[in-house]
């Protein structure tokens, strides 16, 4: 059976779908191996997911394939979309279970926090595996630095905006 889902829950998939694509394609700095680039978009997947719920991994799968096509590295459309799609789910998970235990829902506590961490494994691990595949794995792991300083970079500025989106009650605008 299938829930249906608000024109104000769609809009704002969209609308993080765009500012992911935007801070990957345009905020971003080229590594030099294999069409990669250091940027810090993943922290808006991170506050996707624990203000969309499930409608983050498609926000998250669309704003990062559209910013490899957009960055011209379309070959890697693909594997980002999912690769982006997984990196919403640790705080998906982490936010719906917070909202049944707590009385008011924030975006920053400790296991959104935890899970900057989960996710940024799966940004490593998921890159590594895609690049070893499509070029070869000695190249992959010369990605690698680059990916945990991207994880890093975007558990910083997640739990930033984090703060400042809780300090005005962003949750109440949302409803």
């Amino acid at each position: 059976m299938m829930k249906k889902v608000s024109v104000k829950k769609i809009t704002l998939t969209a609308v993080f779908a765009a500012i992911i694509a935007v801070m990957t394609a345009f905020i971003k700095i080229p590594t030099g191996i294999n069409e990669g680039y250091l940027h810090f978009g993943d922290s808006m997947i991170y506050l996707a997911g624990c203000l969309l719920g499930p409608c983050a991994a498609l926000a998250a799968a669309i704003g990062g394939g559209l910013a490899d096509v957009l960055a011209g590295a379309a070959v890697w459309a693909i594997p980002t979309a999912i690769i982006k799609a997984c990196n919403s789910l640790p705080f998906i998970i982490a936010t719906a279970y917070y909202v049944k235990t707590k009385e008011k829902h924030k975006i920053i506590h400790t296991a959104t926090v935890l899970m900057t961490v989960v996710s940024g494994l799966i940004t490593i691990f998921g890159y590594l595996l895609a690049e070893g595949l499509m070029y070869s794995f000695a190249s992959a792991w010369t990605s690698v630095p680059f990916s945990i300083i991207q994880s890093i970079g975007s558990a910083i500025i997640f739990i930033v905006a984090g703060c400042a989106l809780d300090a005005i009650k962003i949750q109440k605008y949302l409803k």
